[in-house]
């Protein structure tokens, strides 16, 4: 029977050979046959952000630094790199500076500060606090929140909704004032079946933070899957003007779920054109939202798109079968 290392020097030809969905293929199963190798899961991310599926990229990369091999510091390069592709430049920032502090001669050190100082300028002046990011304390405590938030998504992402609920609530009480915790938390709850706690947490976010889109958008999806009306809450989402790609991309993907095709299209069209990436599945509610006002060949393009992503999809477009991801899609489910 061949072993995992003989898929893995299969998957580095046709990756050499830019065969992307091949190489993908080899390493999946390379990793089913030795799944603790560090390695294999780090080219596997690779491949994956070659793809365009930054996010499960960053899942398996933060995977081998929490799970399995802590001091493989590449990954951090690798993380700064897909945070950068995905407009988040704050998060590309930390990563890039936590791999020059732990391996200042790395294999990547050259790139990696070429990488620092483009983030540098394309951050600019806008927050104060990055402007010694690197070397203080502040650093240390934004970095350790970054990596708390992306344990907890990842901890979500594998069911494991028990040890992200405590996770989530340890960043709450630490960072009382870090929203993004509450929202997810609140998605938990609702996801478990605890729809007071979460709506409850929802409540407490927009009193003390009115606006917060991310709130804004999880009340809607929570009144959507609970049969109440959403009107009210899809007309004010309408009004909303987000900067951010990853705000454009949240609202985009709600407002399709509520049935308000042309702002969805509008939202999600503008990420693409420029040239973001937040999420594979943003090509399946872009193809989606096309297709439900009249976009016949865009809704074809986007979805050839997806599938090449998702190839377990293909011939389940959601205007043929009927059925949506739900927004909880990227919580297995338990039962």
């Amino acid at each position: 029977m061949p072993s995992g290392k003989f898929y893995f020097s299969k998957a580095v030809k046709a990756f050499q050979q830019n065969k992307l969905p091949l190489a993908k293929k080899y390493l999946e199963r390379a990793n089913q046959l030795e799944p603790d190798d560090p390695t294999i899961i780090c080219q596997l991310a690779i491949v994956l952000a070659e793809m365009g599926d930054y996010e499960t990229a960053n899942d398996l990369l933060y995977y081998i630094l929490n799970r399995i091999d802590p001091d493989m510091t590449e990954c951090y390069y690798f993380l700064a790199n897909n945070y950068a592709y995905l407009g988040k430049y704050k998060e590309a920032l930390y990563h890039v500076r936590t791999y020059l502090y732990f391996d200042p001669e790395g294999e990547y050190a050259e790139e990696a500060q070429e990488l620092e100082e483009i983030l540098t300028m394309e951050i600019g002046g806008e927050e104060d606090f990055l402007a010694n990011a690197g070397s203080g304390e502040d650093f240390w405590e934004e970095f350790e929140l970054i990596e708390l938030q992306d344990e907890a998504n990842h901890l979500l992402k594998e069911g494991k909704i028990g040890e992200a609920i405590r996770l989530f609530r340890e960043i709450i009480e630490k960072y009382p004032r870090f929203w993004p915790a509450y929202n997810n938390l609140a998605l938990a709850y609702f996801y478990i079946g605890k729809t007071d706690e979460a709506e409850e947490l929802l409540e407490q976010v927009l009193q003390e933070n009115p606006g917060n889109l991310h709130a804004l958008c999880n009340a809607a999806i929570f009144s959507l899957h609970e049969g109440k009306p959403a009107d009210e809450l899809a007309s004010a989402l309408e009004k909303i003007y987000p900067i951010s790609d990853d705000h454009r991309f949240k609202l985009g993907t709600t407002l399709a779920m509520l049935g308000r095709h042309e702002p969805a299209y509008r939202w999600l069209k503008s990420i693409v054109k420029k040239g973001y990436e937040v999420d594979s599945y943003l090509y399946y509610w872009l193809a989606y939202a096309a297709h439900s006002i009249g976009f016949e060949e865009e809704a074809r393009h986007y979805w050839e798109t997806f599938v090449r992503l998702h190839p377990e999809k293909k011939g389940r477009e959601p205007w043929k079968t009927g059925n949506f991801p739900s927004p909880f899609s990227g919580f297995p489910r338990t039962d």
